[in-house]
């Protein structure tokens, strides 16, 4: 079966297009999609009202239902859906009320929960004013006002634009990845691969739930409410992914989107020879496109994922610090690190008491902006080079890097070091 496409055109001429943000919980983002194009381009005009009635005014949810209405008018419908489509809208925003968004939860006897809250619960027309009262669920509200943490801005404007519900949800995501989020993985981990800032890798089974691919069932009855489809990642990959690209990089390079993106199928997976993730590359006005600025196609150079290690021919002891990949990382992930090389050739205790030490010099060299976790795990590395010590026995590597690698390897390359661990001989290793 495959998905039907909403019809509803591009109504936003560019001159038209007003620009305002607002913050909306990860949770929304995240949330699979349930509604149509002209749905949630209503849902985009609420959350403006919102804004301007809760957030503005730094106000919490308010506890009398009189005061969740907010009020539309025939020009707010003219924006969502176009002129000539005012009917339609008013049609669209009636069944608003009937799009649910997933939730679990747990009760006060931590029993898993699985509900559903809606976006509005109440919908009036005045024939009269010709003006439409819309009353926000109470249960999405938190979602939207004083969000403070895991949260995503949006430009309503940019979101208007979009020719399809598929490409506001791709907007929605790249806004949420586009900071300074950094992707990590076991695999990452494991292999030292680092990803570059606003990166991210998502399987195929969280984008068909986040597009709202697959099957749905009632909790309870297992009625079948909606059928699955784009069961081929080869319509997800056209119909849903190229199709948000293409619109997305056409209003960025008009100066109608601060935020496009550039996708990799990950590896064919089994027997089947399986997709199971997409690679994410987002770009940013602030941190743009290196190279060829348009879509990646067949020809260019592949897209890499993962922070390049320049080689050069002779560098210092400083310049091998600052050439390092991790120095990009981060404070976090260089501990990760050492932590791990460490882990390799010594015991508990003693990789807690060099991984103190380290930090300790870190946090007396801050003013001499030295990098000193870093350099540690460079003069471990450089050792790793020697063969003589990659073939030798744990209790080898163990006496090397304690005698020698941590005081006199630290002192002659970077003028500082650390005392070797001072053990009761009956813990000591026998050698």
């Amino acid at each position: 079966m495959t998905q039907q496409t909403d019809d509803f055109g591009l109504f936003l001429i560019r001159p038209r297009i007003k620009h305002s943000k607002v913050r909306w919980s990860n949770f929304l983002i995240q949330s699979a999609m349930h509604c149509t194009l002209v749905e949630k381009r209503a849902v985009y005009c609420i959350a403006e009202k919102v804004k301007e009635l809760f957030v503005e005014k730094n106000l919490g949810v308010p506890e009398n239902w009189k005061e969740l209405y907010v009020h539309l008018n025939e020009e707010d419908l003219r924006n969502i859906g176009g002129k000539k489509n005012v009917p339609r809208t008013y049609e669209a925003l009636k069944q608003l009320g009937k799009r649910f968004i997933p939730v679990k939860g747990t009760s006060e006897k931590g029993e898993p929960l699985k509900g559903r809250i809606h976006w509005i619960d109440a919908f009036f027309y005045n024939s009269v004013t010709k003006t439409y009262d819309v009353r926000i669920s109470p249960e999405i509200l938190p979602y939207m006002i004083n969000v403070t943490e895991k949260f995503t801005t949006i430009d309503v404007g940019t979101a208007m634009a979009l020719k399809s519900k598929e490409s506001q949800k791709m907007y929605e995501l790249c806004c949420q990845y586009s900071g300074n989020y950094r992707y990590r993985d076991h695999d990452s981990v494991k292999y030292d691969n680092i990803y570059k800032k606003r990166v991210v890798v998502i399987s195929v089974e969280k984008l068909r739930q986040i597009f709202c691919l697959d099957e749905v069932k009632d909790e309870r009855s297992g009625r079948v409410e909606k059928e699955a489809c784009y069961k081929n990642f080869y319509f997800i990959r056209k119909n849903i992914l190229k199709k948000a690209q293409e619109e997305l990089y056409s209003l960025y390079k008009y100066g109608d989107s601060d935020v496009w993106f550039d996708f990799v199928a990950g590896p064919k997976v089994g027997k089947a020879n399986k997709i199971t993730s997409v690679t994410i590359f987002i770009y940013t006005r602030k941190h743009p496109k290196v190279g060829c600025d348009r879509p990646w196609q067949e020809g260019d150079e592949e897209l890499n994922p993962y922070i390049g290690i320049t080689e050069e021919p002779v560098l210092t002891p400083k310049q091998k610090v600052h050439a390092n990949p991790l120095r990009e990382a981060g404070t976090d992930l260089q501990q990760e690190h050492l932590a791990r090389l460490l882990n390799k050739y010594l015991e508990p205790d003693e990789v807690a008491y060099y991984m103190r030490k380290a930090l300790e010099e870190s946090r007396r060299s801050l003013f001499n902006q030295k990098d000193s976790i870093l350099q540690v795990i460079l003069v471990i590395q450089e050792k790793e080079k020697q063969s003589r010590f990659r073939n030798g026995t744990k209790a080898y590597q163990r006496n090397n890097l304690i005698d020698y690698v941590f005081t006199k390897n630290l002192q002659r390359e970077f003028n500082w070091s650390i005392p070797r661990i001072d053990k009761p001989n009956h813990l000591r290793r026998r050698k």
